[in-house]
């Protein structure tokens, strides 16, 4: 699967400049069934579902070498494509959402707990690829007062030519009014408010200086989200736990268990890990009432043979049936350690 983007084309020419090339350089792979790859466009990017040949044996060499490929070709695309990204990996299902949610802590101490869960995490060894959702980043905002700012002589554009000019390269936030939006940069170095707030954003004949803080307010805040988690009415973290393949998903989720148990011990009391999905757990309860019903079966099968039948040949018949049954219990249990 591949992805283009470009930026400010119209849809025809999408189609003659970034699809038809691509389509024709991805046609060169003689490991691409072209009958069953198309193209669509839509938003602005031109996506490309490519089907592999079925007697293809690793198809992850061939994808390694698809996404170099495809790297290099981008320089033959307009320069106004912005990227072209290859997406490989449909396969890998989450096997626990787990959630950790507190009302009085932060997201960014949420989410130094859940760095130190998923350290925890990667030392079980079925474990697979680990993804965070919901967190949400704080910023430095900048609340311009326009008194302030007319009573210096000031204007929004010259407070932003200042800090330009101070070599601000990191957006730190807006400046919104009811009819524009500014930015403001703030240099890395700049992490805290206070050193937003120091900021000398002009001076004047007599050495007179006129300090951010003089004519803004500063404060440290998260931004309106575009989208955000919450779970039990609280805000949260979410943790998407993939299993790698050929692995024991119930020893796995034992395992996981024991660390969720000893992990939740050691975070402060208004702090909570709950799990949303538990696959380990579904598969766990599926293989114990499977043998529950295969029991109740035989047992109901061997009831109504002695009560119909004569007692020698029902004797008979439940010896029989010891047998596999016997076998049935022991290949049940060597799959269930396995």
């Amino acid at each position: 699967m591949g992805d283009a983007l470009p930026l400010g084309n119209t849809a025809r020419e999408m189609v003659e400049q970034v699809t038809k090339p691509l389509e024709e350089y991805i046609f060169t792979y003689k490991e691409v069934k072209k009958e069953k790859t198309f193209s669509k466009s839509r938003d602005g990017i031109v996506y490309i579902q490519v089907e592999l040949n079925d007697d293809l044996t690793n198809k992850d060499e061939f994808w390694s070498k698809f996404k170099h490929g495809v790297s290099q070709f981008k320089s033959q695309l307009p320069g106004n494509v912005l990227a072209l990204i290859v997406q490989d990996d449909f396969g890998d299902t989450s096997a626990l959402l787990i959630t950790m949610e507190s009302e009085d802590k932060t997201y960014r101490e949420l989410d130094d707990y859940m760095d130190l869960l998923q350290g925890r995490l990667r030392r079980i060894p079925a474990v697979g690829r680990m993804t965070v959702s919901g967190m949400q980043n704080e910023q430095i905002s900048v609340y311009l007062d326009h008194d302030r700012l007319s009573k210096y002589g000031l204007s929004d554009q010259t407070l932003a030519l200042s800090l330009m000019q101070k070599g601000f390269i990191t957006s730190g936030g807006r400046v919104k009014d009811g009819t524009m939006v500014e930015p403001i940069y703030v240099s890395r170095s700049l992490n805290t408010v206070r050193d937003v707030q120091e900021q000398i954003v002009y001076t004047d004949p007599k050495g007179n200086v006129v300090r951010l803080k003089d004519v803004a307010r500063v404060v440290r805040e998260y931004p309106d989200p575009d989208s955000y988690i919450t779970n039990n009415g609280r805000k949260c973290l979410l943790l998407s736990i993939e299993m790698k393949k050929g692995k024991n998903i119930v020893a796995m989720g034992d395992e996981i268990n024991k660390v969720l148990d000893e992990f939740q011990t050691e975070l402060p009391s208004d702090v909570t890990l709950f799990r949303i999905t538990d696959q380990p757990k579904v598969v766990d309860d599926s293989v114990s009432n499977f043998l529950h019903e295969l029991i109740i079966a035989i047992v109901a099968v061997v009831i109504v043979v002695m009560l119909l039948l004569p007692l020698r040949v029902a004797l008979v018949l439940h010896l029989l049936f010891r047998l596999p049954y016997s076998y049935l219990w022991d290949c049940s249990m060597l799959s269930a350690s396995n």
